[in-house]
């Protein structure tokens, strides 16, 4: 069973030296030892701030006992973590610091997260960019569990004023706080986290320890938001309420005559969006992402795509790899790397052609009801510092998609929007097409601006040009 959670914050409140601690099972020096385990860039080692998405593995055996190195301070292998353990947790590490919010924004986008632990050190109260962090988790429809670090130099009352800060917060947003002291409540607490009503607050400290098994417990025994187990099938699992909330993919199919088209929706739909790309000598071109929906085979003929023109291309899987195990199989909620090539020989894929944002699709997927420059969305303002009118360019981070549009239509009272306001908005891609959805959640951001919306429709490629 795999699951994927992820970490984010403030700035300086213990996110990545708690990663550290988890993950080496070793506890800290009090100065930032055990984040030196998660740190990918000398820059970030020197300042000891996050800048970049980080990724670590947790691995538990069937008790639910942590699989930790025999040597101590040593990190297990994630190849043998990955062969032993009978339960898997991905840890992402994302940035707290406000310079690297489109990192954060796109990890929790585009990497599909079963959880999120927001972390707030007691010592510190709640920071603004926490509370952008916690609304932006919420509006995402995320599962949240916050962890109230560095308790063991928390003054009391910092503490205690902290936590009814986080509690009022979590209350606004109609979440349901449970502070988790013992074991008994970690696992009461992470059977109420996929209903995403119950939020766990776990007091924790990396020096002392405090507060560490609970969170380990929960991430134990929390579920998947799409489970995998080794021997079901596809038709058995379990999806988030997000995913129900998105518009249903249907496939053209021909009927008993085989003269007439009917529009079915099939279970086993492929929606695989495309976090990163490689171009690995002697294999060729890799994608890696998560598979949102459906189940598909070494050997499965794909289509990719959008290209700069909107055009998808059939290729063939190759070869796949999850936490450095090769698979035969991949189901849906399963993140993972795979060699592709093109089924038309002469063209060749390259990192020139495909991008993150892209999407793997079954081939019988009619793609241009779902590829468009232009779509509507019901937007919400988190915070803008004037008004958003027409002609307002934000980044727009949907899935994996990270691309800036520009509205070019507002349906209001007045016809502009401003912190806290609704509207219907037209947004137009400037640079490419996208694949979209109804019900598809996005954030578009801009410096300091920021809002949350859903697709409600995509307008056809044919009538873009008009618009």
């Amino acid at each position: 069973m795999e699951v994927q959670e992820r970490r984010n914050s403030n700035v300086d409140s213990g996110k990545s030296s708690l990663i550290g601690t988890l993950i080496k099972g070793d506890l800290d020096d009090g100065r930032g030892l055990s984040r030196q385990a998660i740190f990918r860039h000398k820059h970030e080692v020197e300042s000891g701030r996050t800048s970049s998405v980080a990724t670590a593995y947790l691995g538990f055996d069937d008790s639910g006992e942590q699989i930790l190195s025999k040597r101590a301070g040593k990190l297990i292998p994630w190849a043998e973590l990955a062969k032993i353990a009978h339960k898997r947790v991905q840890l992402i590490d994302l940035a707290g610091h406000e310079k690297y919010l489109k990192t954060t924004v796109f990890g929790l986008t585009g990497m599909q997260p079963d959880v999120v632990v927001v972390v707030v050190g007691a010592n510190m109260g709640v920071k603004r960019m926490t509370k952008e962090h916690l609304a932006i988790a919420v509006a995402l429809e995320i599962p949240i569990v916050v962890a109230l670090t560095k308790i063991d130099i928390a003054p009391k009352n910092v503490a205690k004023e902290t936590l009814a800060i986080v509690r009022q917060i979590l209350r606004r947003y109609g979440k349901m706080a449970m502070l988790v002291k013992t074991t008994e409540q970690a696992m009461t607490a992470a059977k109420g986290i996929p209903s995403n009503r119950v939020t766990p607050i776990l007091p924790i400290s990396n020096v002392t320890g405090d507060g560490l098994e609970n969170l380990r417990r929960i991430l134990y025994e929390t579920s998947p938001s799409a489970l995998f187990k080794a021997g079901l099938s596809a038709s058995t699992l379990a999806t988030t309420k997000s995913i129900n909330q998105e518009e249903s993919i249907t496939i053209q199919t021909p009927t008993d005559t085989g003269d007439l088209k009917k529009t079915i929706a099939v279970n086993n739909v492929i929606e695989m969006p495309i976090d990163e790309t490689y171009q690995v000598p002697g294999v060729g071109f890799i994608l890696a992402g998560t598979l949102v929906t459906g189940s598909f085979k070494v050997n499965d003929v794909l289509q990719i795509g959008p290209d700069y023109s909107g055009n998808f291309y059939k290729v063939t899987v190759r070869s796949m790899e999850s936490m450095y195990m090769p698979l035969k199989e991949l189901v849906s909620g399963q993140t993972a790397a795979l060699a592709v090539r093109s089924i038309n020989k002469k063209f060749v894929l390259s990192r020139l052609t495909f991008r993150k944002g892209m999407i793997l699709l079954s081939p019988e997927i009619k793609v241009s009801d779902y590829v468009s420059r232009v779509f509507e969305a019901r937007v919400v303002i988190l915070h803008h510092q004037t008004t958003v009118t027409v002609g307002y360019q934000p980044m727009v981070n949907c899935r994996t998609i990270r691309q800036t549009a520009e509205i070019i239509s507002i349906q209001s009272d007045q016809d502009v929007i401003r912190t806290g306001d609704r509207a219907l908005v037209r947004f137009r891609f400037i640079h490419a097409p996208e694949f979209l959805k109804k019900g598809m959640r996005f954030v578009f951001r801009d410096g300091q601006a920021k809002g949350i919306g859903k697709v409600v429709s995509i307008v056809p490629t044919e009538q873009c040009e008009t618009v």
